[in-house]
């Protein structure tokens, strides 16, 4: 992977981004269908160690929110947030994912987007130059509404290992793989990977194959979603602020 200057490359997407809480605002319009993958949650014993970002062993474990609302009665759906299912007090909870794709949920979903171009080894990465310690900021940066990202070229073999990103000056460590890209995209454009940094999820734009690909693998709690639906917390109306369903 190489951090680029040539952030033209971008430029399409510019032209597809608009909104503010949508999924078209982070994914861009025009695609033929869109995925909301639901970012895994971090549980285990509250511990010291955590807020050095260095998990407890093996009393960590990576929990599906289907199991979180089934044991609170919330109601899953394709618009659920995180804070509507616990109404923020989970006190096992070591912080939040919000804005960042774990690397092996990444690396897991290479199979899936490397099968959906034509280019699969002609691929841009985008992050998001706000980041504590990143170290890329002095390169020209994509300008998106809202948000501006250092652009690197990669391969979708090269995202295929979790430990891509150690080697690239954004600040991981140890068992730290964050902060993650925001944006990914293959050369031909036949799909776009998005992760806003306020969000607890991922949207993959893309063909309806892809979509549906993503959607029917059971590595992913991940949902059907349209370019104008919000993904605000107030765009989860099935389950109260306090957590509370309402449906």
């Amino acid at each position: 992977m190489d951090v680029i200057d040539d952030v033209e490359r971008g430029n399409w997407l510019a032209g597809r981004v608009h909104g503010r809480t949508s999924v078209g605002s982070v994914a861009g319009h025009g695609a033929d269908a869109y995925v909301r993958i639901l970012h895994p949650r971090e549980s285990g014993h509250v511990d010291d160690r955590r807020a050095w970002g260095v998990p407890p062993s093996d009393d960590w474990t990576a929990r599906r929110w289907s199991d979180v609302a089934a044991a609170s009665g919330r109601t899953m759906h394709s618009l659920v947030q995180w804070g509507r299912l616990l109404g923020d007090q989970d006190p096992n909870a070591p912080g939040t994912s919000l804005g960042s794709l774990d690397p092996v949920v990444l690396a897991a979903l290479v199979p899936l987007l490397a099968s959906a171009t034509s280019t699969p080894d002609d691929v841009f990465a985008g992050f998001w130059t706000g980041h504590g310690g990143i170290e890329l900021t002095s390169r020209r940066q994509l300008d998106l509404p809202g948000r501006k990202y250092v652009l690197a070229s990669t391969a979708l073999d090269e995202l295929a290992d979790p430990d891509w990103g150690f080697s690239l000056g954004l600040g991981w460590f140890s068992h730290v793989r964050s902060p993650s890209l925001q944006l990914l995209w293959p050369d031909d454009h036949a799909w776009v990977l998005a992760t806003e940094i306020d969000w607890d999820s991922t949207i993959v734009g893309g063909t309806r194959a892809l979509v549906d690909s993503i959607v029917l693998d059971g590595r992913f709690e991940a949902f059907d979603v349209g370019p104008d639906d919000d993904l605000s917390w107030d765009g989860d109306t099935l389950n109260g602020p306090g957590g509370e369903s309402t449906a």
